[in-house]
């Protein structure tokens, strides 16, 4: 038998006491009563009426935040809807703009006090370590791109809008969930979410690196930035300077004096001038690192003119302070995915930093999840150049050991890079041996000392005895006053004799207490458990707050519980959002015409296009640009000789002469000036006076007489 449940009752009485301080011109006189009793999902019952207990909370302003430190926002609240991080979202977005600066990143653990974190604080980069299915991405990383993607106003009332977001994710078919949170920043914003991938599949904005940089005029610099992005500046060491060097040194010249104005064209220069036998085979990692992109699709390297808002644009992406959701396959495209990835993220450093000079920064945030397969030491070391540029990186993945790359540990490098970290797993020796150090010693006092006990037994025995006699005797005088006399005598003898036994016991015990201190992790084994045992449980660190923090960490790792963003169904839902998907018609030709396009344009097929400034528009200024392949090869200049010499061949017959002097005609077909003259002279041409030139018709004339007497001499 089911038995019913009872409603259950909670505390309020400090909630009570706060309301009972509010104005009395703010507050319903029924207030005035006294015994008010929440019972469970129902609103506040007043003796004088009924009050709406939600209206009462969100009257308090900045002081439902002291409430909060003594009781959970889900006790005040019950019922399932929202969920109780939004309410907790709700309460801070009402607050004052000293709370608005800060961000909610969940309870303080075993109290359940709200912990905040200041919004600069994500300004200097956030790192989240966490394991398959530990919540990394639904609840940690999400809860901050809510809110640092919201606009608010500080304490010096300065309002600041939206900044713009750019999203990283690298998982094979990508994260529906992920995406279905950017497309609701994006439409909170009124604005569509702008979506690029390398797979062909998807609808897709176009990146265009040419396009990207195109306000980066010194060749120089824009040589450093392919090197950078494409991990062409390797570590410093005899063998590996001289090939960063030549690599340099080839990139600079084509930049210089072929100056390309496409993609295609760049890879056209590069590939002459490092392959064949007499290329420079030092620097031919240029060519493998760039040649993919020309087969990628929603890679633009043509110069092509195509609409402004089918493009990646960094400037429009400031401008319009927009949500960019970049997916990249890091597993079937693990190779064209990281070199896009780097370079789309230099362009948006450069973007950034030029900004920056010419004083119109903008705050901006990057999140990449899966962060491992995009790892390289230029990305690391971008995070230095970043902070002051205004781009604040929020770097996640699942295991720190998966940034050990050939050249470097990089693991090292992000920790420190960082002011914000949490992690949702602890099994990493590493990870934790980083936690103790920066958890530091804490006093703990041991109880010590000594007992000791005593035990005696024993027994005794005694015997006394004693003897005496006694004897006397009296005479009494007859008293007048009595009429009366008397005589008296007395003898007395006595003897007494005793014995005893007896058993004694005495026990004893004495305790020595003593209090030794000593010095421990602060980290303990203990804390370690509860991370890897609790959902959405982790242990947090935050460094360079300067004291300007509203719960103050004192600088020490804490245990922190979590909360979902969304309620379980919700989530679910999002993840299964699908993606825009390319209708494709002939699938055959889609996927190969990339491919046949390039082969059409090396076999001569393909007519070539006009060069095209970095806006798509054809160059209609300037000085012409020299068509200079540096260091072509052998083979290739045998091919194309052997190509023209075949052209030549085939259209001798229809090829005009040029006009010549008889002595340069007589030169040139290697006869005397006689056997012209007695050429001439058999088609009707009186050549002994002439002064004048031959004309075309006239030389072709001669030639074919001249052919005609050497092949009936060679018959002869």
């Amino acid at each position: 038998m089911l038995w019913p449940k009872k409603r259950k009752k909670i505390d309020l009485t400090q909630f009570e006491e706060y309301l009972a301080g509010q104005p009395r011109s703010s507050l319903p006189e029924s207030l005035a009563a006294t015994g008010p009793v929440l019972v469970w999902n129902r609103p506040l019952n007043i003796r004088l009426g009924r009050v709406d207990f939600e209206a009462m909370w969100r009257r308090l302003g900045d002081r439902a935040w002291e409430l909060l430190k003594k009781c959970r926002m889900k006790a005040f609240f019950p019922g399932e809807e929202p969920c109780e991080f939004t309410r907790y979202l709700d309460t801070l977005r009402r607050s004052s703009p000293v709370y608005r600066e800060e961000v909610f990143v969940g309870l303080r653990h075993p109290d359940h006090q709200p912990l905040l974190v200041p919004r600069f604080v994500f300004e200097n980069h956030a790192y989240i370590l966490g394991g398959s299915g530990s919540g990394k991405t639904s609840h940690a990383l999400s809860q901050l791109l809510l809110q640092l993607a919201e606009g608010y106003e500080d304490q010096l009332g300065n309002t600041h809008a939206p900044p713009p977001i750019l999203i990283v994710d690298l998982k094979q078919n990508g994260d529906r969930y992920l995406r279905a949170l950017a497309k609701q920043i994006a439409e909170a914003r009124g604005q569509p979410l702008r979506f690029f991938s390398v797979d062909p599949d998807y609808e897709s904005l176009s990146f265009d690196l040419f396009h990207c940089i195109r306000a980066v005029a010194y060749p120089l610099k824009r040589g450093e930035l392919f090197l950078k992005a494409l991990s062409m500046i390797y570590p410093e060491g005899y063998g590996s300077d001289f090939f960063t060097d030549e690599q340099r040194t080839q990139l600079n010249e084509i930049l210089y004096h072929d100056r390309p104005g496409t993609m295609n064209e760049m890879i056209a220069f590069i590939r002459h001038a490092t392959t064949g036998k007499s290329g420079n085979k030092d620097a031919r990692g240029l060519y493998s690192a760039l040649q993919a992109l020309e087969y990628a699709k929603n890679i633009h390297t043509d110069g092509a003119p195509l609409g402004r808002d089918r493009l990646i644009d960094f400037e429009r992406f400031y401008e319009n302070r927009e949500v960019l959701y970049v997916h990249l396959d890091s597993r079937a495209l693990s190779l064209l995915s990281g070199d896009v990835g780097k370079l789309i993220l230099f362009c948006l450093l450069e973007t950034a930093s030029r900004r920056e000079k010419d004083g119109r920064k903008i705050q901006c945030f990057v999140a990449i999840d899966e962060f491992h397969r995009l790892a390289a030491r230029n990305v690391v070391e971008m995070l230095e150049d970043a902070r002051s540029a205004g781009v604040g990186f929020i770097l996640a993945h699942q295991s720190s050991n998966s940034l050990k790359t050939r050249d470097a540990d990089l693991y090292g490098n992000i920790f420190e890079n960082t002011s914000f970290k949490q992690c949702l797993t602890l099994e990493d020796p590493r990870v934790i041996e980083l936690f103790k150090i920066i958890a530091g010693r804490t006093t703990e006092r041991k109880l010590g000392g000594s007992t000791s006990e005593s035990h005696a037994k024993g027994t005794t025995a005694s015997s006394s005895g004693s003897f005496g006699s006694s004897s006397g005797g009296s005479d009494t005088v007859p008293d007048a006053f009595f009429g009366t006399g008397s005589h008296t005598t007395s003898s007395s003898t006595g003897h007494s004799s005793g014995w005893g036994s007896g058993t004694s016991e005495t026990r004893g015990s004495s305790e020595t207490k003593s209090w030794e201190e000593d010095k421990v992790p602060a980290l303990t084994p203990e804390m370690i458990s509860i991370v890897n045992d609790i959902n959405l449980m982790s242990l947090m660190h935050v460094k360079g707050t300067g004291g300007r923090c509203l719960t103050p960490t004192g600088g020490i790792p804490l245990l922190v519980q979590g909360l979902y963003p969304f309620h379980h169904k919700t989530a679910e839902e999002m993840g299964k959002e699908p993606w825009p998907h390319r209708s494709i018609d002939d699938p055959e030709w889609y996927y190969e015409e990339s491919r046949r396009a390039i082969a059409g344009a090396l076999k001569g097929g393909k007519q070539p296009q006009p060069s095209r400034d970095s806006t798509g528009e054809g160059r209609t200024s300037g000085p012409p640009r020299p068509s200079r392949f540096t260091g072509a090869n052998e083979g290739d200049c045998r091919k194309l000789e052997a190509k023209v010499r075949e052209i030549a061949d085939q259209l001798a017959s229809e090829m005009l002469e040029q006009s010549m002097s008889l002595q340069q005609f007589s030169r040139a077909q290697r006869v005397t000036m006689q056997a012209v003259i007695e050429a001439g002279a058999t088609i009707g041409l009186d050549l002994s006076t002439r002064q004048t030139d031959l004309t075309p018709m006239e030389v072709r004339r001669l030639k074919r007489v001249l052919e005609g007497q050497s092949d009936s001499e060679s018959g002869a």
